[in-house]
């Protein structure tokens, strides 16, 4: 079950394929973010982005770590994700995230 300050956070705010009611559905970079992540730290995470100007379309400068350590897990790379698949869209809501973090990490 999603905890709903992580789905507030990540979801709902960068995530286009969020939809309410299917708090049982997990993309691979909500759960790593929530397995690596205190809620806190989170917060954290963004507010320094917010001051380092965030962009919300990711650069994919990182993509190969993000499939690696995220995507390899995500059970929607089993069931057809569109972005992996043939990018057709964006990647889910918290892949900015988890690039901005490996970013911020180097």
């Amino acid at each position: 079950m999603k905890k709903d300050d992580y789905t507030d956070t990540i979801c709902k705010s960068f995530c286009i394929f969020y939809k309410e009611g299917k708090e049982d559905l997990f993309c691979g970079t909500y759960r790593f973010l929530m397995n690596n992540l205190t809620s806190r730290e989170l917060h954290s995470l963004l507010d320094m982005l917010k001051i380092r100007g965030l962009n919300i379309s990711p650069d994919f400068s990182r993509d190969a770590e993000i499939k690696k350590l995220v995507c390899s897990a995500c059970d929607f790379l089993i069931d057809g994700c569109d972005f992996r698949d043939n990018g057709s869209h964006p990647p889910c809501g918290g892949y900015i995230l988890v690039e901005r973090l490996l970013n911020l990490l180097v």
